[in-house]
């Protein structure tokens, strides 16, 4: 008698932690952790961060990480094959070559600002585009805003002056930030994010070069994916986009 209690108890035993393993399994699938990787633009990285804590804030069960670099850059990843589930681009071209290529989600293309240059001179008061001795700006190839300080950069009346060319306009930030430039050609919204003194910089007139359409497209057809590009194109993303120093398109 004994043993078949025991054996009773131990079958007990099994269908509980049978039943409980199950449990968890289903509790995993349903309220686990989702994980999305976003590749977005420096200049736009600060930015999607708060929209991504927004959209966080009232779905704790998504685990989004962004990873930011140029355009250019994380456009030549995404085309070999890189493990990202969403594009935030600096510009429109990459999103739609993408698109044309079949490597991202037709029709989840959408525009969420509009970019706006402005030349910094760290210290100066007040910046002036005639002191520049030393100018950084992102490489026109790799970066839109690169290639729209290119085309701007032309029409102004700088001097003869020495150019330094980095990866992305994050880096032309830290280059005029740190003293290897004393000039650079940025993001409004960096030096707005950054509570940087309205007499260093001078906005750019948007007459002077082409203009910074921002896009983002899906890789893929995550449903939770796409609620959280959706939100980035509702009331609340589009508030805090302008808040950061972009037009909205």
């Amino acid at each position: 008698m004994p043993k078949l209690l025991q054996a009773s108890s131990l079958a007990n035993m099994t269908r509980f932690v049978l039943s409980a393993l199950a449990a968890l399994a289903i509790s995993s699938s349903l309220f686990g952790n989702i994980k999305l990787r976003i590749a977005v633009a420096s200049n736009f990285h600060q930015t999607l961060s708060k929209i991504t804590e927004a959209y966080q804030n009232a779905h704790p069960e998504i685990e989004i990480t962004l990873i930011p670099g140029s355009s250019g850059k994380l456009y030549a990843q995404i085309a070999n094959g890189a493990d990202f589930d969403a594009f935030f681009s600096a510009d429109s071209e990459r999103p739609q070559k993408l698109e044309a290529d079949k490597i991202a989600q037709s029709g989840s293309r959408f525009t969420f600002a509009l970019g706006i240059l402005a030349f910094w001179q760290p210290g100066s008061a007040p910046a002036c585009f005639q002191n520049t001795q030393t100018l950084a700006l992102a490489n026109p190839k790799l970066a839109p805003f690169g290639a729209a300080a290119a085309e701007a950069s032309g029409k102004l009346p700088f001097p003869t002056h020495r150019a330094v060319t980095s990866a992305s306009v994050s880096q032309a930030f830290t280059f005029a930030q740190s003293g290897a430039a004393d000039s650079a050609f940025v993001s409004y919204s960096q030096l707005l994010q950054r509570g940087i003194p309205t007499e260093e910089f001078i906005l750019v007139d948007s007459a002077l070069y082409s203009p910074i359409s921002q896009q983002a497209i899906a890789l893929n057809a995550k449903p939770k994916l796409l609620d959280f590009l959706a939100f980035c194109q509702g009331p609340e993303a589009r508030n805090l986009i302008a808040a950061a120093g972009y037009h909205i398109p």
